[in-house]
Parts: structure tokens; C-alpha cells; sequence
């Protein structure tokens, strides 16, 4: 197998290494247009297997010509290079794997597109989107009737410090912050309800209180569950408790707006400036000590041959010490990294956009949750069955 990296930021290095170190692999090329970010992955990897190449991923041509030769591709970077890199991967006709997913369409003319190539192309391979939505996907298979379908995942610092109690755990400069709705599903409808809105208490280990609110976008996920008739579905993102209160007084006050204003004449959005601000605050440094956590929960409940049925998992991922690799990258990446090698092996035949929920299933998703925890990373899956008596 031959594997092209794209992006050697928080995720890349790891996703490198662990396809690296798969003795299936023959070739692993890491690409950035940073040569120090190439450089650090180069000694992180350390493995005889893998190379480096600067690519500038906004060049249509230069990633054409970096995905030639190569089984699949895997996209590490921002969700907003996601449409430009699989342009590219359509007219290199090359498969690929992304770990982003929001920046993927749920229908639309790149499907038929993708198929032409007679590629595959697996976006939101990550935790979420990505293991969320195969676990949710796999609780449905249990049951007759779907009555609930929710889950609730972050991934924070593991020593939380004000104001936020917050650290950029996946890259990028910018905190997720999207004020506005989201689709969700409450009686059996389609509904649209305010992200931050169902605050609920989260309390995991000796870890401090946190906090579930709903978050999220239109997703593979809620396209299954209403065509699978589920009567609720809920997404929610996990932060330490007093998140929301101090996000929404940041908005009432107008600092986290995205409507521009004049200041002294000048035109400026205080959104922007506020992410200016906050960046080195907020920042994620291993250097410096900074440590994470990932936590997820899934809980679903529905009806399995006449009998009530539950079925929850639940997932607590923290640094690797030993390996020195960050929580974020070890449950984002090293999923991104073997489903991305099912398809360079053919273990997945389906040409087009297949997300995970659709393809990743029975061997497959058995063989992701294990390979997952041989890598450390453990997901707890409980079943809970009751009949009146």
C-alpha cells in the first residue's frame, strides 16, 4: 500500500506513523507547505517507510501531482480545503479518506462526480464526525424500533484553566464557534434548534463537572436516523461546566459577533478579533505541558423483538504519556488511518461518497474497534435488555 498524508499539523504525524508502521505498507509520503512541520514529522515518524514533500494544498496542480502514484490519500487539514482536495482526487482519480466532514455536501453533483473517477472517498473519518456516527449506526442494527438516538463528545484539556477552560485540541486557530441552528429530530420531525440550547450536566471520573449542549450540522448521521424513522436524535458537543454561560455573555455583549462594525474608521468583524485575542490563550502546546482528554457518549433506545432495548457506549481517551500523542490524535487519527487502509487494501469495493456510518459496518467495524483498542483507545459498548414480567 502506498499512502499519501496531507497536512502534518496535530493529526498528520500520528495518521503517518501508525500506516507507516503497518507492515502491509510499502510507501507513506507526509505533505505540508511548512518544511519545520515537514522536518518535526520526519523525526516523530522515524520510520524508514516514510518521506516528506512541501505541497501548497490551495495549488490544484501541485496536489494532482503529489496524489500520483498513490492507493489513497488522506486529508488531515482543514475542513475548508476539503472540496479542493477532492477535486484533485478526482482528476488524479485517486481514493481518499478525510477527517473532516462538514465541509461535504449530503447530496449534490460531486456524488455522480466521484463515481465517474470510479474512486471511493470516505469524508468525516474522525471522532466527530466519524466514531460517533459508527457507533450510533451500529446501536440502530439491535433494534426493531428506534426510539432515541443521542450522543454527546469533546475533547478538552485534561488540567482546565480560565477563562475558558478550553484548548484547541485539533489545530487550526480558530475556536468552533457557530452561534445559530442546527437540525435535530424531536417527535418523529425534523426540527431546527439553537446550538448551546439542552445544557446538561456530564460528570466523568475524577475529572471536573462538564457540560452537553447541542451542537453540530447536517450529517450522514441525521439523513440514517430519519430514514430509519428514529422519533429523537440529538447531537451534543462536551465542554467543562460554565462553557455555554460564558460563550453566550460573550455574544450578548456583541464580542463574538460576526456582524462588522466601524471602529475609528475602520471596518472590522469582532468575531475575528476575538480569536486574534483569545488564540495564545487557548493554544494547545505539548511543549509547555499541555495535556488532553476525549470523552463520548452514546445512548440509544428502542424496541428489539417486542423488548425494550438500550444500547449505550461510552468512551474516555486520554494522552499517551509513553508515546508522547495527544488524545484528539490518537481517536481521530488512528481511525482516519485504518479505515483509510481498508480502502487501500479493497477491503471497501463502493465507488462514490460513502460515509462511514453506511460502509463501516459488521467485519469492518468490528475489525475498527479493535484495532482501536489495541492501540490503546477503548470503547465500552453495554446492551441492556427489559420485558414486563
Amino acid at each position: 500500500m502506498k499512502i499519501l498524508v496531507l497536512g502534518m499539523g496535530l493529526m498528520g504525524p500520528t495518521v503517518a506513523k501508525d500506516c507507516a508502521e503497518d507492515p502491509e505498507t510499502v510507501r507513506v509520503t507526509g505533505c505540508d507547505i511548512d518544511e519545520a512541520k515537514l522536518a518535526a514529522a520526519k523525526k516523530y515518524v522515524d520510520n524508514r517507510k516514510f518521506d516528506t514533500r512541501k505541497v501548497d494544498i490551495t495549488s490544484h496542480g501541485q496536489l494532482i501531482a503529489a496524489m500520483k502514484g498513490y492507493d489513497v490519500v488522506i486529508n488531515s487539514t482543514a475542513a475548508k480545503f476539503s472540496m479542493g482536495t477532492l477535486k484533485a482526487a478526482i482528476e488524479a482519480k485517486i481514493n481518499m479518506v478525510d477527517l473532516a466532514g462538514g465541509g461535504y455536501p449530503q447530496e449534490g453533483d460531486i456524488y455522480m462526480e466521484v463515481e465517474k473517477a470510479d474512486i471511493t472517498v470516505i469524508p468525516g473519518c474522525g471522532v466527530d464526525p466519524g466514531l460517533i456516527d459508527l457507533l450510533c449506526g451500529q446501536a440502530m442494527e439491535y433494534m426493531d424500533e428506534i426510539d432515541e438516538v443521542s450522543f454527546a463528545c469533546g475533547g478538552l484539556p485534561k488540567d482546565p484553566k480560565p477563562p475558558l477552560d478550553y484548548k484547541i485540541v485539533f489545530g487550526g486557530t480558530r475556536m468552533p464557534i457557530r452561534p445559530g441552528s442546527v437540525p435535530m429530530i424531536v417527535d418523529g420531525k425534523l426540527k431546527e434548534m439553537d446550538r448551546y440550547s439542552e445544557v446538561e450536566g456530564i460528570f466523568v471520573n475524577q475529572y471536573p463537572e462538564m457540560e452537553a449542549f447541542i451542537d453540530g450540522f447536517p450529517s450522514s448521521l441525521l439523513k440514517l436516523c430519519q430514514e430509519k424513522n428514529v422519533k429523537n436524535f440529538r447531537g451534543k458537543t462536551i465542554r467543562y461546566s460554565g462553557f455555554v454561560d460564558k460563550l453566550m455573555f460573550l455574544l450578548d455583549l456583541g464580542v463574538i459577533s460576526s456582524k462588522p462594525i466601524v471602529y475609528q474608521g475602520r471596518e472590522i468583524v469582532p468575531v475575528d478579533l476575538f480569536h486574534e485575542l483569545i488564540y495564545p490563550i487557548i493554544k494547545f502546546d505539548e511543549a509547555l505541558g499541555d495535556r488532553d482528554i476525549t470523552v463520548l457518549q452514546v445512548n440509544t433506545s428502542g424496541k428489539s423483538g417486542g423488548r425494550d432495548i438500550n444500547v449505550n457506549y461510552e468512551m474516555l481517551d486520554e494522552y499517551d504519556e509513553e508515546h508522547h500523542v495527544t488524545s484528539m490524535a490518537k481517536t481521530t487519527g488512528f481511525t482516519a488511518a485504518i479505515i483509510a487502509r481498508m480502502v487501500a487494501r479493497g477491503a471497501v469495493t463502493k465507488k462514490g461518497i460513502q460515509w462511514p456510518v453506511r460502509i463501516i459496518k459488521d467485519d469492518l467495524f468490528e475489525e475498527l474497534l479493535s484495532s482501536l483498542r489495541m492501540r490503546g483507545v477503548e470503547v465500552t459498548e453495554t446492551i441492556t435488555k427489559t420485558r414486563s414480567v
